[in-house]
């Protein structure tokens, strides 16, 4: 029910009774005045009112009407100063402790204001005594953290740590640095946006089959290829609490480019020592009667070639230990491998490649870096001999392996042709041969002619299915405790969510608060975007690192009178991407949230034109801090950005800047929260019902509507 409305029914009920109060009491007072009189003056007095009684009728209505004004206005001032008293008690305990009571309004208001301002003085005085006892009990157990958080940090390889349904708990720099252009990384969001469901469901099968081993697998991410680890994290009873993953962009592995440096330079040792003794050998048996002094100075070179090969070999075997001799073979899913394959095919030979029946389901055991090598090799000896300009790749099962087959129209490839392609070296400096690549593999290879009209080729390829348990992990198991910079372990206490938005706790929610800026007021007059900033709220807290800001060309001319305000200039979003490109990327760092904006509609209006131009939609629920704001304060008339950014303590750093406007909004936002939640708006529809209620809820329809 509506506070003020009822307010102003009481308010007339109690005016009502005084008038009636006061017409009462001069009826009664005629009355009791009249039986008084003697009957002759009873009767001269009926016989004057009687000819007086239009202006002593309207004599008392106006007097009425003014006694009733007077008490409108005497009654009004307290209920107004009450509302706006409570309204500033609840901001001063839920959002902003320093601030301070209206005393505006009748004496006795204005004296219990001050009242409430002495005791917020002595609740905050207290409030810092207990900070400071905290402080100094938690200094060093604060040390031992921020130390953990430096060493995790501060690791080249990136880890996330997650819940067993898949919400990221942590993350450290090493992520954020190698996911920086995925806006899908950050706390509370789902780390099936970043591997695939499958990997994860896979490793969590072999660990409820005992497997106590990391889980090696690799997927493929923005066009780069991940190698990931996945250990689980256990209690006490055994059962899986936590997933750790570790990610490595499988382009930074040094080892294998060492290995392949160190072949390379003993082939070439090799090479100079063999000729010297071969030289030396053929002339000592060329020349069998040469002069035993001379004899002993071939033997002599003969020997400290050897030695010298010797000492080479030995120095390379020492070094080619030490990095490990194994080809990393990886457990990768089907699809993934087909497309790895495809690029570098279309990338190294120039050759058109395309995927045929890929199964998603299907993993095997590849080196994907080494068969795409070879692969292009086989693509460019196919397009240089055989005139083929195209292949098809395809993975399907045979048994308890994985046929790769390359299909492509024009002449096959002959036995003479595989066994030339095999003994090629790798590409790229690698001393290993294509047919090196087939046996690291445990693979088979072949031939075939396709029976299609216009003839054609095949080469099938057996590849290893990953095998029942994965290989051990020699990296040491991450020590309890490990903390990075980014966490919230918080986290582990909110449900994993539920399609029902209207029913889901404002607490529970994750939020993005974003802002625009634009040429102009008017989608439908041609005005665009120029710039988008976003940020993200996990668990009731503002995520500062996790932030999207992005210029953005509108198209068409900055307008100067815009510039003026946010100071982006044509020059500056030139060449920028656009807003077809900026949205996909905007959309992703929103999923699964909920979106909040101050005067939302505005923005809203630039987006809702931007997906007309796209496939991109927007179907999450809105939240405005204007409409927010009102339905907690409804007696303030203020609701801009500034006015409730000073009401709940926030300090207006960046105006007008999307990304710096953002932030203000999601302070603002972090602190309506628990003020809405004392109003008993504890779900989003409650809020959103709440804003709907408000006096200032003009926006479009279609944000606040079920």
């Amino acid at each position: 029910m509506d506070v003020r409305a009822l307010l102003r029914r009481h308010a007339a009920r109690q005016v009502a009774a005084v008038v009636a109060y006061v017409v009462v009491a001069c009826v009664a007072l005629a009355v009791v005045v009249g039986a008084g009189l003697p009957p002759e003056q009873r009767r001269a007095v009926t016989t004057a009112l009687a000819d007086a009684a239009g202006p002593l009728v309207l004599g008392a209505v106006l007097a009425l009407a003014g006694l009733a004004v007077l008490l409108v206005r005497g009654l009004a001032a307290y209920p107004a100063a009450v509302r706006r008293l409570t309204g500033d008690v609840r901001l001063l305990l839920g959002a902003n402790a320093d601030h301070r009571l209206d005393r505006s309004g009748p004496p006795e208001v204005a004296a219990l204001a001050a009242a409430v301002d002495d005791l917020a003085e002595r609740r905050a005085a207290a409030e810092r005594d207990v900070a400071r006892e905290v402080a100094a009990a938690r200094a060093d157990v604060e040390q031992e953290r921020n130390r953990l958080a430096a060493l995790m940090a501060e690791l080249t390889v990136a880890v996330l740590v997650c819940s067993p349904g898949g919400r990221i708990l942590l993350y450290n720099s090493a992520a954020r640095d190698l996911l920086a252009d995925d806006p899908v990384l950050g706390l509370g969001r789902s780390v099936f946006g970043i591997v695939d469901r499958g990997l994860v469901t896979h490793a969590l099968d072999r660990l409820a089959d005992g497997t106590v081993a990391a889980h090696v697998s690799t997927v493929l991410r923005g066009g780069r290829l991940l190698q990931v680890r996945l250990a689980a994290v256990r209690d006490d009873g055994a059962d899986v609490t936590g997933l750790v993953l570790t990610l490595e962009d499988t382009r930074d592995l040094q080892d294998r480019r060492r290995h392949d440096a160190l072949l390379r330079a003993l082939t070439e040792s090799t090479r100079a020592a063999v000729a010297g003794i071969r030289a030396a050998v053929e002339t000592l048996l060329d020349y069998p009667d040469m002069d035993p002094q001379e004899r002993q100075q071939f033997l002599t070179i003969v020997g400290e070639e050897s030695r010298r090969l010797g000492t080479d070999v030995e120095g390379w075997v020492a070094e080619a230990a030490a990095l490990g001799g194994d080809w990393v073979l990886s457990e990768m899913r089907g699809d993934d491998l087909l497309t790895v394959l495809a690029r570098e095919v279309e990338r190294g030979a120039g050759v058109a490649a395309s995927t045929g029946a890929g199964r998603s389901e299907l993993w095997v055991r590849a080196d994907s870096h080494a068969l795409g090598r070879a692969l292009e090799q086989l693509a460019g000896r196919l397009h240089d001999v055989c005139g083929v300009d195209g292949v098809v790749l395809s993975l399907r099962p045979v048994g308890r392996h994985a046929r790769l087959d390359v299909t492509w129209t024009g002449r096959p490839l002959d036995s003479a042709g595989l066994k030339q392609w095999l003994a090629e070296p790798l590409s790229g400096g690698a001393a290993a041969s294509v047919g090196e690549v087939v046996e690291r593999h445990d693979a088979e290879v072949w031939t075939g002619t396709e029976a299609d009209a216009d003839g054609g080729g095949s080469l099938r390829l057996l590849l290893p299915v990953t095998e029942a348990a994965p290989r051990p992990d020699a990296r040491p198991a991450l020590t309890a405790g490990s903390r990075p910079e980014f966490y919230d372990f918080d986290l582990f206490d909110l449900p994993a969510g539920s399609p029902a938005w209207q029913d889901r706790r404002l607490d529970d929610l994750s939020y993005v608060v974003f802002d625009t800026e634009t040429t102009g007021f008017s989608p439908a007059d041609g005005d665009r975007i120029v710039s988008l900033g976003a940020v993200r709220v996990v668990g009731g807290r503002l995520r500062r690192h996790e932030v999207l800001e992005r210029l953005v060309d509108p198209g068409r001319r900055v307008p100067a009178a815009s510039t003026a305000v946010h100071g982006i200039t044509t020059e500056m979003v030139t060449g920028q991407p656009t807003i077809e490109q900026v949205l996909p990327v905007f959309a992703r760092f929103c999923d699964d949230t909920v979106l909040v904006g101050h005067n939302v509609g505005f923005d809203m209006s630039f987006l809702r034109a931007a997906e007309e131009r796209t496939d991109v939609r927007l179907s999450q629920p809105v939240l405005d801090t204007l409409l927010l704001d009102a339905a907690v304060h409804p007696d303030h008339e203020q609701h801009s950005l500034e006015a409730v950014a000073a009401r709940l303590g926030v300090d207006v750093i960046g105006r007008h800047t999307a990304l710096g406007d953002a932030l203000v909004t999601a302070e603002v936002f972090v602190r309506l929260l628990p003020l809405l939640q004392q109003q008993g708006a504890t779900t989003l529809g409650d809020a959103l019902e709440a804003s709907r209620a408000t006096y200032q809820a003009r926006l479009d329809a279609r944000l606040y509507g079920g």
